[in-house]
């Protein structure tokens, strides 16, 4: 029975140690940071990199600024679900010290 248990909880380590990879390589590929809009509707996204603060231009293109804003969103969703992943990953190697 303890075999089982030590089997299951194995691969549940390893499919969320793959689930985090996969995290962290879409967040990777969205953007960071948020939208800005300036006077007359001019956006602009605003992110910190090398702890300096950047702005980007967008422009006043509604299209391009949704799809901006929906890839943004994504990223933050994305974040959640790695951070709640890796809470869970530290239970499980708790779990592993304990039974091992």
């Amino acid at each position: 029975m303890n075999m089982l248990i030590d089997s299951v909880v194995k691969t549940e380590a390893e499919r969320n140690r793959q689930m985090i990879e996969q995290y962290e390589a879409l967040i990777s590929e969205l953007p960071k940071g948020s939208l800005i809009c300036r006077k007359n509707e001019y956006y602009y996204l605003k992110y910190r990199k090398d702890g300096k603060v950047c702005d980007e231009y967008v422009g006043k293109d509604p299209a391009a600024v949704e799809e901006l804003r929906a890839k943004i969103e994504r990223r933050r969703h994305y974040e959640k679900m790695l951070s709640a992943l890796k809470l869970e990953q530290k239970k499980i190697t708790k779990v592993l010290e304990g039974l091992g």
